[in-house]
């Protein structure tokens, strides 16, 4: 099925990993991979019922919760993508990316942001050298009105991962905050020019500046 990934045949793997299941109901790994598939193709519906189905038979399946709390991300469930994580969490207390998810859910509903801060930070402890995880917690110093601290970890995230366009994003809402529009506008540019869906909102900021 991953070679079918590769060549971008995604539909193909999607039909043999049915049959697959069909043959083997007992086995978490094609379920998997199909939700996997499906989350590829934005059909988070479809993902949400697999992994559910692949928990049945494998509860402490680390790898399924975690994906299914990004589908539920993904469908705005955001309660129960916090539950499917911290559920990860429980099973392997040093998972650096669930704890990072909660804390940038946190972060993102601007709630609870004295435990996003202890989540990520401890998220650092595990992987020091994340870009993602340094931009979720430069967004909570963001979120807490900390804009020095905030500009700091932004600018590191950066450096770690060059073109993304959310970190790029962040950059140019950081520099808004502190007066600095020509490079708000800079990153905001950026970040647009490295989006290949989701402009509409980073699109209007750049409006607003211009």
């Amino acid at each position: 099925s991953l070679l079918y990934r590769d060549e971008g045949k995604i539909g193909e793997a999607i039909n043999f990993l049915e049959n697959v299941i069909k043959n083997i109901p007992d086995k978490p790994e094609p379920m998997l991979y199909l939700g996997s598939f499906y989350e590829e193709k934005e059909e988070f519906n479809k993902a949400e019922k697999v992994f559910k189905k692949a928990l049945i038979i494998d509860p402490k399946n680390i790898e399924l919760h975690f994906r299914l709390g990004v589908v539920y991300d993904k469908l705005d469930k955001k309660e129960a993508a916090i539950e499917s994580m911290k559920t990860v969490i429980n099973l392997d207390p040093h998972n650096a990316n669930a704890l990072n998810y909660v804390g940038y859910i946190y972060a993102e509903l601007g709630i609870n942001l004295d435990e996003a801060e202890r989540l990520i930070k401890e998220a650092l402890k595990y992987s020091p050298d994340d870009g993602y995880i340094t931009d979720s917690l430069g967004w909570v110093y963001y979120k807490k009105g900390h804009y020095k601290d905030a500009l700091k970890l932004l600018k590191k995230a950066a450096d770690l991962v060059p073109d993304d366009p959310t970190i790029l994003e962040h950059l140019g809402d950081v520099y808004l905050k502190t007066n600095d529009k020509k490079k708000a506008l800079m990153f905001y540019e950026r970040s647009l020019l490295k989006r290949e869906k989701d402009k509409a909102d980073i699109e209007k900021k750049i409006q607003e500046l211009k």
